[in-house]
């Protein structure tokens, strides 16, 4: 199955009128970089069979911006497990209860997008792979749900556009 661990967009940050966390959307910058980098995907013939996202605004606005842009016909949900802060563990068994769809893209925050992404290769050194999930990167991982090992495919760096193999 291919993984795709997708960080949010840029948020606006916590003011008067925005006081918890939850509530932060996108940026204008951050929409703007969210269509982009969905864009690079569409041009890569990237797509997904299932989008799961946090549930925080940030983190949906920035899947349903993805979604729009790579025409995506599948299904489209929300999960506890990628609000924050949730162990690897965890994280694992919703890609086991979702492990029948072929593609899937997860959209969530930092540093967990990074933390899965390091424990589902582990073939790979942390140094090497050189991931640092700056706002709408991407990784994609090929993950054999049997062996439970997972196999770096690409990092797309969402602030120069370069695409790590």
């Amino acid at each position: 199955m291919d993984i795709y661990l997708i960080r949010h967009g840029k948020a606006v940050d916590l003011n008067n009128e925005i006081v918890e966390e939850g509530y932060r959307y996108l940026s204008p910058e951050g929409r703007d970089l969210s269509y982009e980098v969905a864009k690079k995907l569409k041009d890569l013939k990237t797509g997904f069979d299932l989008i799961i996202s946090s549930p925080l605004v940030r983190a949906v606005q920035t899947a349903e911006i993805f979604a729009s842009v790579l025409n995506h016909k599948g299904e489209m949900k929300t999960a506890i497990e990628l609000v924050g802060g949730i162990s690897f563990t965890r994280f694992m068994q919703l890609i086991k209860r979702n492990s029948h769809f072929k593609s899937i893209a997860f959209f969530g925050h930092s540093p967990d997008v990074n933390h899965f992404s390091v424990n589902l290769i582990k073939e790979h050194s942390v140094p090497e792979l050189k991931i640092n999930f700056k706002n709408c990167s991407v990784c994609k991982i090929q993950y054999n749900i049997k062996s439970e090992e997972g196999k770096f495919a690409w990092f797309l760096r969402s602030d120069t556009m370069e695409l790590m193999r």
